[in-house]
């Protein structure tokens, strides 16, 4: 089946993090043509370093699409340059722009299917046989996002009978809620494989917990992790800091100054060595508006690698005895990391990496693909 794909992301082809839209991509292109649409730019900019340099390489590069540092096969990356905001006269400004830059897409012959993470799609869903809203967060109550542009453009896709993907039940729900009719729940899965190899090449576990991922302020607790260095437990972090908005660089110092070690960004196989040479997983999250719809994917990274993890009252995250914790306050959470910290028996990593491998990009990646087949069947019948 000849379908051409366009997926519009939130996130750029090579921001430091890979998330959802990155591995969706990657599996779809197995099999179809996939444009990749990078941001563009729900958030309001910020006088921020990372911010303007963003913005400097848009400028730089211009809207035609370009090179990419993450390997894929069959995946073009387009970079949108359009105005970051969405509303008013720069709505008007930025449909040419964006219809222009996917123009080949609108054009293709054969099936089209269009794959968003934004809501904010500028009606390219009219040139589309099927279009799917993959939802990972409530994009509405991330800081800086305009909430009312994402709620009436997110009732927009509703009523035109998109279905919608949701990465979590909080979301799932949110999107019932607005309108969407056809549904699907995807809980957030790992790229598991890389992190095994790392396992079996059996290098020895230092005792200590590792939080990996974006190091900002609206979703860490970084009392929390405070905590843990007075009590004398090691602490790894991974990541960048404050990716997407606000400052945490002084917070991040601070751990430094008590005792933690702060790798930066790390490449998929230096994290998952990381993973694999640890013996805790940290899910140390705030609980806020935006958080109680996350769904950590880490939770299978690290279950791949071995380690117990150790979360707080995120709805996503589902205890499993002997292997995840989800403690009920900063008490409880302080506890069980301290607890967890010895070496995992080989019983409890082979238990571990078997949850891991229910969860695993390769079953999504068929899951995704079954799913085209089955929106592209439905429009020839």
């Amino acid at each position: 089946m000849d379908v051409s794909i366009l997926m519009l992301g939130t996130a750029d082809w090579n921001q430091p993090i890979a998330t959802n839209q990155h591995y969706v991509a990657r599996e779809l292109s197995a099999r179809w043509d996939v444009s990749y649409v990078e941001s563009m730019g729900l958030r309001k900019p910020e006088l921020r370093p990372s911010d303007l340099k963003r913005m400097l390489r848009r400028i730089g590069a211009g809207s035609a699409g370009t090179s990419f540092e993450r390997p894929t096969n069959g995946i073009n990356v387009l970079r949108p340059l359009v105005l970051p905001i969405h509303t008013g006269v720069s709505r008007i400004v930025n449909r040419p722009l964006l219809h222009r830059l996917v123009s080949n897409w609108i054009a293709r012959p054969g099936q089209r299917l269009l794959w968003t993470y934004t809501p904010n799609t500028y009606g390219l869903e009219r040139f589309a046989d099927a279009t799917v809203y993959h939802c990972v967060d409530l994009l509405g109550s991330v800081p800086g996002i305009n909430a009312e542009l994402i709620a009436q453009q997110e009732r927009r896709l509703a009523g035109a009978g998109v279905t919608a993907v949701a990465s979590s039940e909080v979301v799932d729900k949110h999107l019932a809620a607005i309108g969407f009719d056809s549904r699907r729940l995807w809980p957030n899965v790992a790229d598991v494989e890389p992190i095994a190899e790392a396992v079996h090449r059996g290098r020895p576990r230092v005792e200590r917990a590792v939080f990996a991922g974006n190091l900002t302020a609206s979703k860490v607790d970084f009392e929390l992790l405070e905590g843990l260095l007075k009590r004398g437990v090691r602490l790894d972090l991974a990541g960048p800091v404050s990716e997407g908005g606000g400052s945490s660089a002084r917070a991040v110092e601070k751990l430094v100054a008590a005792g933690a070690t702060h790798h930066g960004h790390l490449d998929f196989a230096s994290l998952s060595e990381l993973y694999a040479r640890s013996t805790v997983g940290l899910i140390p999250y705030l609980i806020n508006e935006y958080t109680v719809g996350v769904n950590p994917l880490k939770t299978y990274e690290y279950l791949a690698a071995g380690l117990t993890v150790v979360s707080t009252r995120v709805p996503a995250v589902s205890a499993v005895s002997g292997h995840v914790t989800v403690a009920a306050g900063p008490e409880e959470f302080l506890q069980a990391v301290v607890a967890s910290t010895g070496t995992p028996s080989a019983e409890s990593l082979e238990a571990r990496a078997e949850l891991a491998d229910r969860h695993s990009w390769t079953r999504r990646g068929a899951e995704a693909r079954g799913l085209v087949d089955e929106l592209m069947r439905d429009r020839v019948s």
